[in-house]
């Protein structure tokens, strides 16, 4: 090949890179105004001045650039008027970061449909999977006042206060945190409206027996008048236990339709258990067997004896 065929390949090449709009090449220096010189293997050095390296003009080139580096930027003009291709790294920039910024969107994007996927996969197969007894370990997302709300993963399901404490008095706040992970075990279910009944397995066996076994059929106990109901009055013979006594129970004086009317809230009264049934839990109690014992009908003697 002949020179003048090399010098003709030379002159191609260089006419060809007119056509690029964006070139790579390499720092020879940048200079104390901040412009970055670059020679991408053209005829004429590349120039990037200060003012198309950023719009923050309080970026400093020096501090991301030095001679040796690779660096692409777009052409702005071929020929700036000294005989330099003037080139601007901030437009490039812009593109570049757009362009990272779209395929990052469609990357969430996609990522967010396959775990919708992956979810609604893995909540059929708990549906699938799901057993009345079945034992999970969840997380507490919220306490109401009639229960909590137990995370099992994918689904939900609801703990009501009936299954969380035998204390009829107690604040599930006291005894729960949000975020707690508890022991719960699958009470009912029901697919179509997707809602979970749980237990909660620690509640232990209900504290009324083991305080029922201390008495007995016949038993005089002291009680305490703590609520009143249409057919009678509670009566509460120790700390989470309590009896009935039914208005055709409180007195042989006359016929009782109001108990209140009978008895006071805090009162004190004698009162003789006549049934304990430890299937339905329940004390039955008489006050009239014992009329004439009690502080209200001025025996305080008795009590206090």
């Amino acid at each position: 090949m002949t020179e003048k065929d090399l010098q003709k390949l030379y002159a191609e090449s260089l006419n060809a890179k007119k056509d690029d709009k964006t070139v790579t090449g390499t720092v020879i220096q940048v200079s104390s105004k901040g412009e970055i010189f670059v020679d991408f293997k053209y005829k004429a050095d590349g120039i990037i001045p200060k003012a198309e390296y950023s719009d923050d003009a309080s970026k400093n080139p020096n501090d991301e650039f030095k001679a040796g580096d690779t660096i692409t930027a777009d052409v702005l003009k071929w020929n700036d008027g000294e005989g330099n291709v003037l080139l601007s790294y901030k437009k490039y920039k812009k593109r570049e970061d757009r362009k990272k910024e779209q395929e990052l969107r469609i990357k969430q994007a996609e990522e967010r449909e396959k775990q919708k996927i992956e979810r609604a996969r893995n909540i059929q197969e708990f549906w699938d999977n799901i057993a009345v007894g079945k034992t999970y370990i969840g997380t507490i997302s919220k306490i109401a006042d009639y229960g909590i709300f137990v995370d099992l993963g994918v689904v939900s399901g609801l703990a009501h206060i009936s299954e969380l404490t035998w204390d009829k008095n107690q604040k599930l706040e006291d005894k729960f945190n949000i975020n707690d992970e508890i022991e719960v075990k699958i009470k009912s279910y029901n697919k179509e409206e997707r809602k979970i009944a749980l237990e909660y397995p620690l509640k232990g066996e209900n504290p009324w027996f083991s305080l029922a076994d201390k008495y007995k059929v016949n038993d005089i106990v002291t009680c305490k008048v703590v609520k009143y109901a249409p057919f009678g009055a509670f009566l509460e013979i120790e700390e989470g236990l309590e009896g009935l006594v039914h208005n055709s129970e409180i007195t042989t004086l006359k016929r009782v339709t109001k108990p209140e009317d009978e008895l006071e809230l805090g009162q004190l009264v004698n009162a003789k258990i006549i049934n304990i049934d430890k299937e339905k839990l329940k004390i039955g109690l008489s006050i009239k067997e014992l009329e004439g014992t009690s502080k209200e009908y001025g025996y305080e003697e008795y009590i206090n004896g």
